[in-house]
């Protein structure tokens, strides 16, 4: 498979176009405060060089305020993808499936900061061009607190697929460092998605607060 090229997104083969994603979250209503509970630990057995990120696959429950979620896998994107009044380095993308087969992605933006030594973790057992056992849990990647924005969009990569739901918190908890970008980098030069025409659709902003279980 070959990697993406990420210099020319437009020629990316998107079968949808009004709901994609991602965008720029500045312009939103305000609504009330959200909680998420991970009911159970976000659990990773396998790392996979897909040449877009390093993807991460496993299992785990969450709750959104009344709705179950099941964790499936997990990347980073460099820098980030969204855009807030805040600046981000990276973002995260926790991918979750609901019952039925609905998508819905917890992303965390990124400053730079201290390193997480997950994060060293995740690059220390990357091999290129492979899939690697591991034993991770990533529930620290996770904030206490912060703003969430929710929106309907579509995954970043082909095949686009519309009707995501997104779970966007900017945050100042979870940080990275430096030197775990510029690793990153090495691996991956630029894997984010240019902003994409927002189409009318609403936008919520909301303080957020991970609730125990």
């Amino acid at each position: 498979m070959l990697p993406l090229d990420y210099r020319h997104q437009d020629a990316w083969p998107n079968g949808f176009g009004q709901q994609q994603s991602p965008l720029d979250l500045r312009e939103a209503t305000a609504v009330d405060p959200s909680a998420l509970t991970i009911e159970t630990p976000w659990l990773v057995d396998q790392e996979v060089d897909d040449q877009v990120t390093i993807r991460m696959t496993g299992k785990g429950r969450t709750r959104i305020d009344e709705t179950q979620w099941f964790f499936v896998q997990a990347h980073l994107h460099v820098p980030a993808e969204h855009q807030t009044a805040n600046q981000h380095a990276a973002e995260w993308h926790f991918v979750h499936r609901s019952a039925i087969g609905a998508l819905c992605v917890v992303a965390v933006l990124v400053p730079l900061g201290a390193g997480t030594p997950l994060m060293d973790s995740v690059l220390d057992h990357f091999v290129a061009g492979s899939s690697q056992a591991v034993t991770f849990q990533l529930n620290s990647l996770l904030p206490a607190k912060g703003t969430v924005y929710r929106y309907l969009g579509s995954l970043t990569t082909p095949p686009l697929t519309e009707g995501v739901t997104w779970y966007v918190i900017d945050q100042a908890e979870i940080t990275i460092s430096t030197h775990q970008l510029h690793r990153f980098q090495q691996l991956f030069p630029d894997n984010h998605r240019k902003l994409q025409e927002r189409n009318d659709r609403p936008i919520l902003r909301g303080s957020f607060f991970q609730k125990s279980k």
